[in-house]
């Protein structure tokens, strides 16, 4: 028994170096032809694990976890698409795609990130790597773009939600979960339950497998079971219950497709119950091999925020590395490097929050109130123990804090800028005035429209009159963008007496206007709406360029970039 346990062992141990040295063939190749990709290709150590998933190579950001087997037959099959596995996996890392906490559906959120790291493996490998399906895959790119509006990460992210969110049956701008399903055939090259991402938001929420695409939550509630084991914990790849059929996306990622085109069944559905469990069975009897047999079962480490953050960082610098090679001394690469110089910029965009953002605007004031900070516990100890009941000193009844008095929001009511979104943001920033405690109840703020002049001041004295005012709101203007109006109206304000200490203005604005040549006395910050082009409006070097997106004001957490 003892031998044919060791007989495993060495066969899996020489299946491991050969997909060891076939990665590393993968990196060679692509080195010798994309030189500035160097730091990145090498970046990870190769780890081979014993898998159970749909594909070979998974990681989290800090190894590449590689399923012996799989990779073997995946490059003795097609070399050329083995290599553009390995690319497509660094290219998430490059992009930090498995690093994004602000997503609510992974299934949605992997969709839209296979589709943008795809998306610049094609426009890079359209010669040497050529693969047959990259036809159909920039078609159905180009009908995405055109549907969803962009290839921006969050409206991605968000258009598939929102299809997934849909009734059985129902479609959104002509997509279902069935027409997902075939994206997913054609982009996904990697597993991705090792991302950073998906581990701390299941172990926050609950144990079990990411759902497949066109699931109900319910259901991933109501299954979830020990198989989605976490490969940075176990250094195992458990894939979700409908992905037990091993794919080397050629054939089978085809007959999945046309399944799905036809309106079929999700690819959860397509593996036999049966041929589920026997998967399953032989499976645990191969783990269970391995382990008796003392083998290294490709046991991933746990990593501590601290080094997955600094994971982050590497990457980060890696990539604006690769951004500065590419505006340098890789020039020649032209437009077949340019989604992915795209999308190095939109990666690189910082985000911050809103609340912190408004707090810039604050200033000291006096309150009557109880200072406990600036109470000296010592001296009141002393006056009760040396007379009885008379303290030596007592806590201050003032103090100074910081709030938010006198403020201006100019909203920009041109045809380009859309008014349900104009809504959610005056919506989103209220919530967040009435929750801070920076803010007074009592407060100055002036809500002004414009487009290429004043059309309408709505002055807010207590913001418990928001939710009023909000249910009565309209917007007026639609004509063209003009900037300097609404800044010469607030001067005039000034003059009149309106504010005691304006402190600042926020614009919410698509940013296609004329800027005042005068620098205004108090802080200004253009918010624009993330449309997912990665060269945005400059500003004034005296105002501030703050970046949101759609998923930002419909109520998800809230993430803006803030440039001074």
């Amino acid at each position: 028994m003892t031998e044919v346990h060791d007989e495993k062992l060495e066969r899996w141990q020489r299946a491991a170096d050969l997909a060891s040295e076939a990665i590393e063939e993968s990196r060679v190749q692509l080195m010798l032809k994309f030189k500035f990709l160097d730091l990145a290709l090498w970046r990870m150590p190769v780890e081979p694990v014993h898998v159970k998933a749909r594909y070979a190579l998974a990681t989290d950001g800090h190894k590449v976890y590689v399923d012996p087997e799989l990779e073997l037959e995946r490059f003795s099959e097609t070399p050329a698409e083995a290599i553009r596995d390995y690319l497509h996996l660094v290219m998430h890392c490059i992009f930090r795609h498995p690093y994004d906490r602000s997503h609510r559906r992974p299934d949605a959120w992997w969709l839209a990130c296979d589709i943008i790291a795809e998306n610049s493996v094609i426009e890079m490998c359209g010669g040497r790597f050529a693969s047959p399906e990259d036809e159909t895959r920039d078609r159905l790119v180009s009908e995405l773009k055109m549907t969803a509006g962009s290839l921006a990460p969050g409206r991605l992210c968000a258009f598939f939600e929102k299809v997934l969110g849909m009734p059985e049956g129902a479609d959104y701008r002509g997509y279902t979960a069935a027409k997902l399903n075939t994206l997913r055939s054609y982009f996904e090259r990697d597993n991705h339950e090792a991302w950073p991402s998906y581990v701390d938001n299941r172990d926050a929420e609950q144990p079990g497998d990411v759902q497949e695409l066109g699931e109900q939550d319910d259901s991933a509630d109501e299954e979830a079971t020990s198989d989605g084991t976490d490969l940075k914990a176990s250094g195992e790849m458990d894939a979700s219950e409908g992905d037990d059929q091993r794919s080397s996306q050629d054939d089978g990622d085809n007959e999945g497709a046309g399944q799905a085109e036809g309106g079929g069944d999700s690819l959860s559905d397509q593996a036999p119950k049966q041929q589920e469990k026997d998967l399953g069975d032989s499976q645990g009897q191969q783990d269970a091999d391995a382990q008796e047999d003392g083998s290294a079962s490709g046991q991933g480490e746990e990593r501590s925020e601290e080094q997955t953050a600094q994971d982050e960082k590497d990457w980060e610098e890696i990539a604006r590395e690769i951004e500065m090679n590419l505006e340098t001394f890789s020039k020649e690469w032209g437009d077949q490097a340019g989604a992915l110089v795209e999308n190095l910029e939109i990666a690189r965009r910082k985000t911050t929050d809103f609340t912190e953002f408004l707090r810039r605007f604050a200033t000291v004031t006096e309150e009557m109130k109880l200072n406990p900070d600036e109470f000296d516990y010592l001296f009141y100890l002393y006056g009760m123990k040396l007379y009885g009941n008379m303290p030596l000193i007592e806590p201050l009844e003032y103090k100074d804090t910081k709030r938010i008095h006198d403020f201006c929001i100019v909203i920009d009511t041109s045809e380009s800028v859309k008014g349900d979104l104009v809504r959610m943001f005056l919506e989103h920033t209220f919530e967040i005035l009435k929750e801070s405690e920076d803010w007074a109840t009592r407060v100055n703020i002036h809500l002004i429209q414009a487009d290429a002049k004043v059309q309408a001041d709505t002055k807010i004295t207590d913001l418990r009159d928001v939710d009023h005012l909000m249910e009565n709101f309209y917007l007026r203007g639609f004509g063209g963008t003009d900037f300097r109006p609404a800044f010469d109206y607030i001067d005039q304000l000034t003059d009149r007496g309106e504010f005691e200490d304006l402190k600042g203005l926020i614009y919410f604005t698509d940013g296609k206007g004329r800027y005042p040549d005068k620098v205004p006395s108090y802080e200004t910050a253009f918010v624009f709406l993330d449309t997912g082009e990665p060269h945005l409006p400059n500003v004034p070097p005296w105002a501030m360029r703050v970046i949101v997106d759609e998923r930002s004001i419909r109520g998800a957490k809230s993430n803006f970039e803030v440039r001074s």
